[in-house]
């Protein structure tokens, strides 16, 4: 059975990139010799059950992510100090 743990904070992994792109309309003015490019278009990277997923969101969906992540990447460190104290402390010294 899978114990699972509850945080006051709401964490996320993956990665934010900005994009911006033509369409398909073909006298559009994304399409012209100075291109004007529709976007910017936010994008999360990330794993969801194992496989590489990308989905569009908002820009302020985006900055949520960017403060999800960042909690994500300092309880990582606070986890990773545990563990080499841990080993410090290891029982077959």
């Amino acid at each position: 059975m899978k114990t699972i743990i509850k945080f006051d904070f709401p964490i996320l992994t993956g990665s934010i990139s900005t994009a911006k792109s033509q369409c398909g309309k073909q006298n559009c003015v994304c399409k012209a010799k100075k291109p004007k490019l529709h976007g910017t278009y936010y994008r999360w990277t990330g794993m969801i059950a194992g496989r590489r997923t990308t989905k569009t969101i908002s820009e302020e969906v985006a900055y949520e992510c960017k403060k999800r992540m960042a909690r994500y990447r300092n309880l990582k460190k606070q986890i990773d100090l545990l563990v080499e104290q841990a080993l410090r402390n290891a029982p077959w010294k």
